[in-house]
């Protein structure tokens, strides 16, 4: 009796169809035409013709194509920070002690790093390769900044770093 009662209790999470759990139905499609009469109805239930699965799997994709998204740029995404040479697309070389003087110190004639000079990687390893060349070529003072370069206009301010410096 209890078994009753809880199995009536349950009838509308599980499903039944002709007093057949619904979990016991096989889903998967029949080729063959049958019909079951309704004993509500004189009329029968249509029959199931077969399917064409090539058929079906392209109806899909024609739907799924219609469905894509837009394809527009990401209003929030933001702008590529490029390094000033690469931006200009400026070509370092050693004898370009004007351009050179610009990544160096006037105080103490160090090489500025990238967290002031805030060029890319690559750029600031060409930059301080391009500066030792030059050094040893004879072309820039060694401990400080040529005097004629100090009032250059400057490419970055060495008094606002992205980091804090040691000098």
């Amino acid at each position: 009796m209890a078994r009753l009662f809880a199995r009536a209790a349950y009838r509308h999470i599980f499903p039944r169809v002709n007093n057949v759990p619904l979990w016991r139905v096989s889903t998967v499609p029949c080729t063959t035409s049958t019909s079951v009469p309704n004993s509500s109805t004189k009329d029968s239930i249509p029959k199931q013709t077969s399917w064409d699965p090539l058929k079906v799997e392209e109806i899909i994709r024609e739907q799924s194509a219609k469905d894509m998204p837009v394809e527009i740029l990401n209003p929030y995404e933001e702008e590529r920070i490029q390094c000033i040479l690469c931006r200009h697309n400026i070509h370092v070389d050693y004898k370009n002690v004007r351009l050179l003087s610009q990544f160096i110190s006037p105080y103490t004639g160090r090489i500025y790093g990238r967290h002031i000079t805030r060029l890319c990687r690559r750029q600031q390893e060409l930059v301080e390769f391009q500066i030792t060349k030059s050094r040893k070529a004879g072309y820039m003072a060694v401990m400080l900044k040529s005097v004629e370069y100090l009032k250059d206009p400057r490419l970055f301010d060495p008094n606002n770093p992205d980091r804090p410096h040691k000098f």
